[in-house]
């Protein structure tokens, strides 16, 4: 069941970076405004329908207790950086709470692509580190 959850987090996610990819070409087209948004909207309607914010925040939360859920299964291990982990954890959660201030704003730099890729990055790394320690 877990190992569902993995990987339909990671389709996801996956389906987010490619809508911003996607966006950024769109922006590198010398063309005017109003073909760039109509573009876009169209692109955001059928590529990523289900990317609202709140999709970004429920991610970022399953990746949070991820993050918790290895740093409990690591306590007393020597072999697992749980300062580390920890570190993860802070960074998702002032992500977290960057994303519910900017709620409905998928304009803000924390909904953009640089920070969806962090937020993946964690993800695959605590995923891997999962697997070691269940």
């Amino acid at each position: 069941m877990e190992e569902q959850k993995r990987k339909r987090l990671t389709r996801l996610a996956d389906k987010m970076l490619e809508a911003h990819d996607k966006a950024d070409a769109l922006s590198n087209i010398e063309t005017g405004d109003g073909f760039r948004n109509s573009v876009s909207g169209i692109l955001d309607s059928f590529a990523s329908p289900d990317l609202s914010t709140n999709e970004y925040i429920t991610k970022t939360k399953k990746v949070i207790s991820l993050v918790s859920d290895n740093i409990k299964l690591a306590e007393g291990c020597k072999n697992f950086n749980i300062d580390e982990y920890r570190t993860d954890r802070k960074s998702l959660t002032d992500t977290l709470f960057l994303m519910q201030s900017f709620l409905g704003t998928r304009s803000h730099d924390v909904f953009g692509k640089t920070s969806l890729q962090k937020i993946n990055a964690i993800y695959k790394k605590h995923k891997g580190i999962n697997k070691l320690l269940t």
